[in-house]
């Protein structure tokens, strides 16, 4: 199991990051991909900027993370971690997702419809937050992978 980690900043800014074909557009497409490909995790937007965590197959892992690599939606790209691991953290995630804060989370409902796939059990929500921050607290120091555009 491979397991890539990475925070970027978001080229645009919140308001049209909200709208799509940005942030829904990316929910959507990855959740589909994702489940096809046996990738899960999770996708934490800050209205700023992103930290993503996926979990898979290193080669389905890694195309993903090409495929972002040319995304204009990002930039400053940093690799948090990037190797095998253990065991999956977000299994039951296709592309589990954080906002901010629940009004953005509201916004992203909003946008998507109501299968937007956002985590509405708090039991559920705590599970993922818990799993991100305790990934993100024995990660080690970020190295930046790519600066500016492409």
């Amino acid at each position: 199991m491979f397991r890539l980690i990475y925070k970027s900043a978001a080229r645009h800014e919140a308001e049209e990051m909200f709208r799509a074909p940005n942030l829904p557009a990316i929910l959507e497409s990855s959740r589909r991909r994702n489940g096809e490909h046996g990738i899960s995790g999770v996708l934490v937007y800050t209205g700023t900027g992103f930290l993503q965590v996926l979990e898979g197959g290193q080669v389905e892992v890694l195309a993903v993370f090409e495929r972002l690599l040319v995304d204009r939606r990002h930039r400053s790209v940093s690799v948090i971690e990037m190797g095998e691991a253990e065991r999956r953290l977000f299994g039951t995630w296709s592309m589990g997702f954080l906002g901010a804060s629940p009004e953005a989370d509201a916004r992203l409902e909003a946008a998507l419809g109501p299968v937007s796939g956002l985590e509405r059990d708090p039991v559920r929500r705590v599970e993922l937050l818990r799993s991100t921050l305790l990934l993100l607290v024995d990660a080690p120091i970020s190295l930046l992978w790519r600066e500016g555009p492409i």
